[in-house]
């Protein structure tokens, strides 16, 4: 049985690394109208899905409205196949300041297919700050992470924020619940403003380099 619509856009979601407050800035759509026709029992409208298919020139719409065919065309507009999770070569990661990227804007450079790894992206890696765990020339996996309140200080994480984009362990600070606190083997720890924080990624994966 085919998916539905519904079950569509959430996969498209879930490709962007989008949530319902993402999507909705991006699409220029209310959050509460968006969440009522993909969550709720509304039924999906057409500005929705002109919209999806206007901000991603990659979405087939054949699969988006009628779930035929495969979910992302090529950059000829062809049907692609499921190659598995977009790389994005020219974005690495640091400890360093990077641009911020959207995952909604930026064209993945190839895809990363790890059959018993399920990350969204990948990236590769720059900078010495978590040696000897993640090594500089690295590619890592990651996930995105809906809320601050998952974060776990055993983990090592991707944090976006407007300037930069950087893989540290956090931990957030006792007295103060707006700050975050970034960590790395090589480096001073320091913290960060929870709302400087574009998006968060947990780290699932890692192709060591040769």
């Amino acid at each position: 049985m085919k998916d539905s619509i519904k079950q569509r856009i959430v996969r498209i979601f879930e490709c962007k690394g989008l949530n319902a407050n993402s999507a909705s800035s991006i699409l220029g759509i209310p959050q509460r109208t968006l969440n009522r026709q993909v969550n709720e029992d509304a039924k999906v409208g057409m500005e929705l899905v002109t919209a999806l298919l206007n901000r991603f020139s990659d979405i087939s719409p054949a699969w988006l409205m009628l779930g035929e065919g495969d979910m992302l065309l090529d950059c000829d507009g062809e049907v692609m196949h499921d190659k598995g999770a977009p790389f994005f070569d020219d974005l690495p990661v640091s400890a360093g300041l990077r641009d911020a990227y959207d995952p909604a804007l930026e064209r993945p450079s190839g895809y990363i297919s790890v059959p018993q790894w399920s990350a969204q992206f990948y990236f590769p890696v720059s900078g010495t700050s978590m040696e000897p765990e993640i090594h500089s020339g690295d590619i890592i996996g990651v996930n995105r992470v809906e809320s601050l309140r998952d974060i776990d200080p055993d983990k090592i994480y991707m944090i976006v924020t407007n300037e930069s984009r950087m893989i540290k362990r956090c931990y957030n600070d006792k007295e103060n619940s707006e700050l975050m606190w970034c960590v790395s083997p090589n480096y001073p720890s320091f913290a960060i403003r929870k709302s400087d924080i574009c998006a968060i990624f947990h780290v699932v994966n890692r192709i060591e380099r040769l």
